[in-house]
């Protein structure tokens, strides 16, 4: 189940950035049509309409997914995720050039894509008109951005939103609507990566993200503008009780005529209200509960084996004890290693030698049920090879994208068009 988002960036390269992170580090796949490294996608959405009348650079889509159908720490499946987004990206908008970047810092984190299309068709040389609404328009009969999504989940085989509630945004979808360079978009930056830090696991936490940021430097070298978080009880009015909080950061610009611009949370973005924040502190607090589980188990696997390996050194062994078959099998459960349900379904059929309905009906201790694992195994092996269908037309579209845009060029260059040309091989 996924949903989409579509917003304008007069800034390709402001977008870029925030999208791909300071140092590069925000996506967990990228896929760009334009050669080279960072910054190069947006110098060319530069190049081809700083001599135009286009306000537009670029065309932003969001495209999220549930984490019910995309586990985000499954690499397989942030590469599918991000296969998803480039043939969206390429359904919508054949003749562009495209950039994919796929997060999973998110509220939750959820795998979601940042989709950035240059807004240029390379084929007509015009400013691309569809896929500029989230709903269907009647005007033109034109589609809106969710239903090209729609139809590509149905074709791959994954669910398709039926009603879809109209929430508050978050950040990264009102991002796109303060200005660039200004204080409020400096605010809201820097408020999401105080929430992603894993350490915001309550207000404290997220105060003490904001007090390190201060001492941090700009791209100018210089200590970033001091902002802090005030948190108020309102006293009166609707919201009588309800805790409020404010974003206070330093004006050397004169943007607001005093020593601090201030900001109302709610005004930025929804995430940034507390019940917006409470959603990132319990996913934060909940990874912090699971890595202190998983480093327990593994001390007291560390224990059992030390004190194994005492027990050997006591009876004049090397280490090679010959356990009773009880205590052996016991031993082997706990040295097998999870989720290879086929080995595990292997091991019920020659082990206890039963049909498979006998296995999987008795009761007989910790055993197994042979059904589950075996419908785990064919589920596992259709969802493989369904993201490896995906992955070879991902690459199909790509490679017949890059075949059209050379022979576009090579037809421009014919023409006398090299001076449109030199400006795509600025490399991504």
């Amino acid at each position: 189940m996924s949903t989409t988002h579509y917003s304008p960036s007069t800034s390709a390269a402001d977008t870029e950035r925030y999208i791909r992170g300071k140092e590069d580090e925000r996506g967990v796949a990228v896929t760009c049509d334009v050669p080279g490294g960072p910054g190069a996608f947006s110098a060319r959405a530069r190049a081809l309409t700083q001599n135009t009348k286009r306000d537009i650079e670029a065309l932003h889509y969001r495209q999220s997914f549930s984490d019910e159908e995309f586990d985000p720490k499954n690499p397989e499946d942030v590469q599918r995720v991000n296969d998803l987004g480039y043939l969206l990206a390429k359904r919508m908008h054949p003749d562009s050039d495209c950039l994919v970047v796929t997060h999973t810092d998110g509220r939750g984190g959820k795998p979601h894509n940042h989709i950035l299309v240059i807004n240029h068709n390379n084929r007509t040389g015009k400013a691309l008109s569809d896929y500029r609404t989230f709903h269907d328009r009647k005007a033109g009969n034109q589609r809106g951005v969710q239903s090209a999504n729609d139809d590509l989940m149905r074709e791959h085989g994954l669910s398709v939103v039926k009603r879809l509630e109209h929430a508050p945004k978050d950040w990264e979808l009102r991002r796109e609507d303060f200005a660039e360079g200004g204080l409020d978009r400096e605010m809201g930056d820097r408020m999401s990566a105080a929430l992603a830090d894993p350490r915001a696991v309550d207000r404290a936490g997220l105060e003490a993200v904001i007090a390190e940021q201060n001492q941090q430097l700009g791209d100018d070298d210089e200590r970033v503008p001091r902002m802090r978080l005030h948190t108020a009880v309102s006293k009166r009015g609707k919201n009588v009780g309800k805790e409020t909080w404010t974003l206070y950061i330093e004006d050397r610009r004169g943007e607001s005529g005093r020593a601090e611009r201030r900001k109302r949370t709610s005004a930025l973005s929804a995430d940034f209200t507390p019940e917006g924040a409470q959603a990132f502190f319990d996913y934060h607090q909940h990874q912090k509960e699971q890595d202190y589980e998983r480093s327990t188990r593994q001390a007291e696997a560390a224990e059992r084996a030390g004190r194994a390996a005492a027990a050997a050194r006591q009876s004049g062994d090397d280490g090679g004890v010959d356990l009773d078959p009880r205590r052996r099998r016991g031993a082997d459960r706990e040295a097998r290693p999870g989720g290879r349900a086929a080995e595990e379904a292997r091991g019920v059929r020659e082990g206890h030698g039963r049909g498979d309905d006998q296995a999987a009906g008795a009761d007989h201790g910790p055993g197994v049920d042979l059904l589950a694992l075996q419908r785990r195994v064919r589920e596992d092996r259709e969802y493989r090879e369904q993201a490896e269908r995906d992955r070879e037309h991902a690459r199909r579209v790509r490679a017949e994208s890059q075949r059209r845009e050379a022979e576009r060029r090579v037809a421009g260059l014919g023409r006398g068009g090299a001076e449109e040309s030199r400006g795509y091989g600025l490399g991504c």
